[in-house]
């Protein structure tokens, strides 16, 4: 178990950079869903609103551009969980203590590399239910894709929502199933899993351009039928 803890940390620490880069919008992320849950846009409306931030002991300050509040909450909540880790890892291993966060500090990284470094069998499944926590996270603010993740979007062929999920199939490969009452054309499947229609990752631009292509076409429609009424 130890050695999956570890991983775990490491990928944190990997993706660290890019998730406080994310709290500005616009950043580009590895993955993004065709369209916005209702959180996600009550959060990116909020950004036009926030212009600045208290300084505190663990907030950045002044910012001079609006700021993602949601990533900016996972980033805190995430430095200040790394820094539980390493105050509580480095007593028992007689290594120094790191020194917490200071105003406009936001990187966990020293705290998950001391105690990734310094992890022992004794204490990896404490450690491991709050590495798991930190990799889901990062992973929904960066829109990353991992196994058993739910697409908040209308699927394109069976009109229902929330049907399609991230899955990793046997062999290893990496797609969008979907797990709705669903018979798209044969020639915009990749494949076939279980009986249901399969995206392998490299269909999925041509998979959210059906989803964008659908959304307009429902807008269009939308606004004829008001026009009609009116």
């Amino acid at each position: 178990m130890r050695e999956e803890v570890i991983a775990d940390l490491e990928w944190v620490i990997e993706y660290w950079e890019d998730l406080v880069e994310s709290r500005i919008p616009g950043t580009r992320r590895p993955w993004r869903q065709p369209t916005l849950s209702a959180a996600a846009r009550e959060a990116r409306d909020a950004q036009a609103r926030v212009e600045r931030f208290e300084r505190t002991a663990l907030s950045l300050g002044e910012s001079p551009a609006p700021v993602d509040v949601e990533i900016l909450t996972t980033a805190l909540s995430l430095l200040v969980a790394a820094d539980d880790l390493a105050a509580e890892i480095a007593p028992t291993v007689m290594c120094p203590t790191l020194p917490p966060p200071g105003p406009g500090d936001l990187d966990a990284r020293p705290y998950l590399r001391l105690v990734a470094g310094n992890l022992t069998e004794e204490f990896s499944e404490h450690v491991g239910e709050t590495a798991r926590w930190m990799v889901d996270q990062v992973a929904r603010a960066l829109c990353l894709v991992y196994d058993g993740q739910t697409l908040d979007v209308e699927c394109p062929w069976c009109s229902e929502i929330g049907v399609w999920r991230v899955r990793e199939l046997p062999g290893g490969l990496v797609a969008i199933v979907c797990h709705g009452v669903c018979e798209p054309p044969a020639r915009e499947v990749g494949t076939w899993w279980g009986g249901q229609p399969v995206w392998p990752i490299a269909d999925w631009e041509r998979l959210s351009k059906h989803v964008q292509a659908a959304d307009e076409k429902r807008a269009h429609e939308a606004k004829e039928q008001r026009r009609m009424a009116s």
